[in-house]
């Protein structure tokens, strides 16, 4: 704590005032991050609504940015996965990261459903769901652990093209 504090410029006991023990600052830390989180992700999911974008250019947009973030920090994400199993704490907080991502996409999917903008018979909350759970699968293997081949590009393009059959194409 005594190492944090200096890097915070600020003294242990006011450190200690707010954070009792390391792992009270760990889960505040991580509180903090999935609301930095839960932020961006909302920020760049909204103007999909806009009736004049492309569908299939504008997910693609989206999961580019998406896993562009990933890479720049997907190892904070592993850290905290492999602790979320050891710690109960660690998990309910990640779950709930993960629930309030899949509530605002589900919704974003029932007002582009609701325009026209995706395919009548999508259900947005399972889509939502299917589409982060994908996501995270994909991006994990790639940006965390590295997996060389496929190439990044390739499961990119993939799971870009999954998505949008999944939610634009007509079922035939």
């Amino acid at each position: 704590m005594a190492q944090v504090a200096a890097r915070a410029d600020v003294g242990v006991g006011t450190l200690y005032h707010h954070f009792p023990d390391k792992r009270a600052l760990l889960l505040a830390l991580i509180d903090d991050w999935g609301d930095r989180e839960l932020a961006r992700g909302g920020a760049l999911i909204e103007p999909l609504l806009d009736a004049n974008l492309d569908m299939r250019a504008a997910i693609t947009q989206l999961l580019a940015s998406f896993a562009r973030e990933l890479q720049r920090s997907g190892g904070l994400r592993l850290v905290l996965l492999e602790l979320g199993e050891r710690d109960s704490d660690v998990r309910a907080r990640l779950a709930r990261i993960d629930q309030v991502a899949t509530e605002r996409l589900g919704g974003f999917l029932a007002a582009a459903r609701a325009r026209g903008r995706i395919r009548a018979s999508v259900d947005s909350r399972t889509a939502a769901f299917l589409v982060i759970r994908a996501s995270q699968a994909a991006a994990t293997e790639v940006f965390v652990r590295r997996v060389p081949d496929p190439a990044p590009e390739e499961i990119l393009e993939g799971l870009t093209d999954m998505i949008c059959r999944y939610l634009l194409e007509d079922e035939s």
